[in-house]
């Protein structure tokens, strides 16, 4: 009988308030939280797709399961495809629809060996533990909205900034916030998809009126107090202005970008002690942004 493969591991955080992490790697890449009421369970995110998530969650809750992605990013919506329906914020839909059909399950299973412990490597193969990006149905989420799991209630606050998507969601239950990218030690504002950092700024600020009815914020890498808020809006406010760091460096996608504070040299955190750090392009601080979505079609060569 071949060895099972341990994809996944759980962790109490809170009341009926679990966050689940990749056990294969040695290294937790992603995390997502299920979040488990009277009705039913919200999944927070569903990381990268390397292991029968649905199935693993099953294993934990006797509810029905609703995914819910903070953003449009595949460490965030890979597990989406054990399920027929996900919600997702209505800007970030556009760029999960773009992957949809483009990924097959031998590309995680690839993935998944270049990233899994030694002695799981071998034993990884295309079988029921991925799956193809197949369609699914995605319902739009809107700030204000509210999850109502019968005994808790988990309201949507728009963060965007990493995207222009970008959600926050609030428990008053276990004052937690699962903010997924939105405010964290390596806040990426550098891809097409990302807001102004100006429109950022104006998110946070939103984030600052609700951090009274939180303590911790569980995020999609890391976890933080709430007055990570509190550097973040101080950072944000300092590139703004023109007097952060702007430290040079080579972003994800392979073009420069500035980090707004410097870090302790070969690490990860700001040489100053603080948490919040994020990268920026300096053309794109104050904007433009549009509330609302401006669809164009591609034109004829």
């Amino acid at each position: 009988m071949k060895p099972e493969i341990p994809f996944y591991k759980a962790e109490v955080i809170a009341e009926n308030s679990r966050m689940i992490s990749n056990a294969f790697t040695g290294h937790s890449y992603a995390l997502c939280y299920l979040v488990e009421g009277r009705d039913y369970a919200l999944l927070i995110d569903s990381i990268l797709g390397i292991g029968n998530l649905k199935a693993f969650c099953e294993t934990l809750t006797d509810k029905p399961i609703v995914p819910v992605n903070t953003h449009a990013h595949s460490d965030h919506f890979g597990g989406n495809f054990f399920f027929d329906t996900c919600y997702m914020h209505h800007r970030d839909i556009a760029a999960f629809q773009d992957g949809v059909g483009k990924v097959k399950k031998q590309q995680i299973v690839d993935l998944a060996k270049g990233m899994a412990l030694e002695e799981y490597r071998d034993l990884l193969e295309p079988d029921d533990n991925f799956a193809d990006w197949d369609p699914m149905k995605v319902l739009p989420l809107y700030g204000g909205d509210v999850f109502d799991l019968g005994d808790r209630k988990i309201e949507v606050v728009e963060v965007g900034g990493h995207t222009a998507g970008s959600i926050v969601l609030i428990d008053p239950l276990t004052r937690i916030a699962y903010s997924g990218d939105a405010c964290n030690g390596n806040t990426l504002l550098e891809f097409p998809d990302s807001l102004p950092i100006a429109s950022y700024m104006k998110n946070l600020l939103r984030l600052k009126e609700r951090q009274g009815e939180f303590d911790k914020m569980y995020g999609g890498h890391e976890i933080f107090d709430a007055s990570i808020v509190d550097e973040a809006i101080e950072t944000v406010g300092r590139v703004i202005a023109g007097t952060d760091d702007r430290v040079e460096a080579k972003g994800i996608l392979g073009y420069p970008v500035f980090y707004a504070a410097a870090k302790v040299k070969d690490g990860y955190e700001r040489a100053d002690g603080k948490r919040f750090n994020m990268t920026y392009l300096p053309g794109k601080i104050l904007g433009p942004d549009r509330e609302a979505q401006a669809f164009t079609l591609p034109r004829e060569q």
